[in-house]
C-alpha cells in the first residue's frame, strides 16, 4: 500500500510539473505510461475495422439500393396491370348482371342460374385481384424502405471510412509529436465523425425494425392470397 501511494504521489507531482511548464493536463496524461482512457479521443465506442471491409460493405449497400429500386419499379408496373385487370373484370361483372336480368325477364331460368354462378366466380376473382393489389402495394412500400435503408447504410460506411482515415491521421500526428492544438483539433474531428456515425446507425436500426414489420405483413398477405387462390380453384403462381 505504501509503495502504491508513493508511486501515485510521484505521478501527480510529475503531472503538476508538466502542466507548470505549459503542457496541458490532457496531453500530459496521454504521454504518461498510465494513459487515462477517458481523455483519449479514440475511446473505442466504434470498433476499428479494415478499410477494405468497409469499402466492400459500401459497395454492397449501393448494389442493394439498385436492386431495391428495380423491385420498386417492378411493383409499380404490377400495380398498374392489376388496376387494369380489376377494371376489366368489373366491366365483365356488369355485363353478366345485365344478361342475368335479361334471362330472368325472359324466364330462361337455366341460363339465369348459370349466369348467377358466373357472377359469383367473377366477384371472387375481383376480390382475389384486390388482395393481390394490396400485396403489391406492401411490396412497393417495402422496396421504398429498402432504398432508404440502403442510402443510410452508404452514408454510414462513408462516415466510417472517413473516421478510419482520421484515426490514422491522429496516430501519425501523435507519433510525430505535433503541437497540442493540432492534436486537439484532430481529436475533435474524430468525435464529430463518431457522433455522425452513431446517429446514422441509430436511424438505420429504426428502419430495419420498420422493414421487418413490413416483411411480416407481406408474408401474411401472401398466405391469405394463396388461400384465396385455392378457394377459387386457381393454379398456384
Amino acid at each position: 500500500m505504501k509503495r502504491q501511494h508513493r508511486e501515485g504521489s510521484l505521478w501527480l507531482v510529475a503531472l503538476a510539473l508538466l502542466t507548470a511548464v505549459g503542457i496541458p493536463a490532457s496531453i500530459a496524461i496521454a504521454q504518461t505510461p498510465a494513459k487515462a482512457i477517458l481523455t483519449d479521443p479514440r475511446l473505442v465506442v466504434i470498433p476499428s475495422r479494415n478499410l477494405d471491409y468497409v469499402s466492400s460493405d459500401l459497395a454492397y449497400a449501393q448494389e442493394s439500393k439498385q436492386m431495391a429500386q428495380e423491385r420498386r419499379t417492378q411493383a409499380e408496373v404490377r400495380l398498374r396491370e392489376i388496376d387494369g385487370a380489376i377494371e376489366s373484370r368489373q366491366a365483365a361483372e356488369k355485363d353478366i348482371k345485365r344478361r342475368m336480368d335479361d334471362a330472368k325477364k325472359a324466364k330462361r331460368e337455366t341460363e339465369a342460374v348459370a349466369l348467377k354462378i358466373e357472377a359469383q366466380v367473377s366477384k371472387q376473382a375481383v376480390d382475389l385481384l384486390k388482395k393481390l393489389k394490396d400485396l403489391r402495394k406492401a411490396e412497393l412500400e417495402a422496396a421504398e424502405i429498402e432504398i432508404e435503408a440502403a442510402d443510410l447504410s452508404a452514408r454510414l460506411y462513408q462516415t466510417e471510412s472517413e473516421l478510419l482515415r482520421k484515426r490514422a491521421e491522429y496516430d501519425s500526428f501523435a507519433s510525430a509529436g505535433v503541437e497540442p492544438l493540432t492534436l486537439t483539433a484532430a481529436g475533435q474531428v474524430i468525435r464529430e465523425l463518431e457522433v455522425n456515425y452513431l446517429k446514422v446507425d441509430e436511424q438505420r436500426a429504426g428502419l430495419a425494425q420498420k422493414l421487418a414489420a413490413k416483411e411480416r405483413d407481406i408474408a401474411s398477405r401472401r398466405l391469405k392470397l394463396h388461400e384465396a387462390q385455392l378457394k377459387l380453384g386457381s393454379p398456384r403462381a
